[in-house]
């Protein structure tokens, strides 16, 4: 027999990990002393193995106790811990892109402003929703000619994006000259090319009562930032017939 500390030792479990264990019915002790000290034996460590190995691969709680009390076929449970964790992996992946992503632009950006990169990590993990949203709207084929454009070029357009954003928020806290708005507002309207702008602006232009999803397109602007800009666009004539055609008057 041995005591929780030799077992500890023998099989390299913590004693906490074993009085979990122990509490959660899939490794009891062979016996107790009288004083309630657990004591351990040689199938004991057998069943440790067991659960070290299930611990390594992965399994809940749960899914040891079944297997342990051979409740579920092992084979059947190994294939589909292996899916989960194919997943998992996907998962992990697809985030250490998006970390790759952040980390290029952010080395690139002239501004510092963590709130404008998490907006743009966001619309990352939601690509295909964002995608789902404007087909409602927009012809499958300007859509992925947008998104496949932002794809050749991300890192620089979000670039672009985060510099123009924070500069047109810091004219509008220090009230900039209107040529220094009108310029600013220009140089956020031309990240994109100015055909596929034009033929995303046709595809909503008869859209009544459009409700954007703030959750899949979230502002980089306040309300009050956003109103602002608004009306410097309409006072620069940015916005109605003559809208691409205004840079330059």
């Amino acid at each position: 027999m041995y005591t929780i500390g030799q077992f500890a030792k023998k099989t390299g479990m913590t004693i906490r990990a074993l009085r979990f264990y122990d509490e959660k019915g899939i490794l009891k002790p062979a016996a107790l002393t009288d004083g309630g000290q657990r004591l351990y034996n040689d199938e004991n460590i057998v069943e440790a193995q067991k659960i070290a190995t299930y611990k390594y691969l992965d399994f809940s709680i749960e899914e040891m106790k079944a297997l342990l009390k051979e409740e579920v076929p092992l084979l059947d449970s190994l294939k589909e811990q292996k899916s989960m964790l194919e997943e998992k992996k996907k998962h992990i992946e697809s985030i250490i892109n998006t970390l790759d992503t952040a980390i290029s632009i952010y080395e690139k950006v002239q501004v510092s402003e963590p709130t404008l990169l998490l907006l743009v990590m966001h619309s990352l993990l939601t690509e295909d929703e964002q995608k789902s949203f404007l087909l409602k709207f927009v012809d499958e084929e300007i859509v992925e000619e947008m998104y496949s454009m932002m794809k050749m070029n991300f890192v620089e357009i979000n670039r672009r994006y985060i510099e123009a954003c924070y500069q047109l928020k810091i004219a509008y806290s220090e009230n900039a000259p209107d040529e220094e708005v009108k310029e600013l507002i220009w140089k956020l309207l031309n990240i994109m090319p100015q055909d596929l702008l034009i033929k995303i602006a046709e595809a909503f232009k008869d859209v009544e009562n459009l409700e954007v999803d703030t959750w899949l397109f979230p502002s980089p602007f306040t309300q009050d930032e956003e109103q602002w800009l608004l009306e410097q666009m309409a006072k620069h004539q940015v916005l109605g017939d003559d809208f691409f055609e205004a840079e330059n008057g």
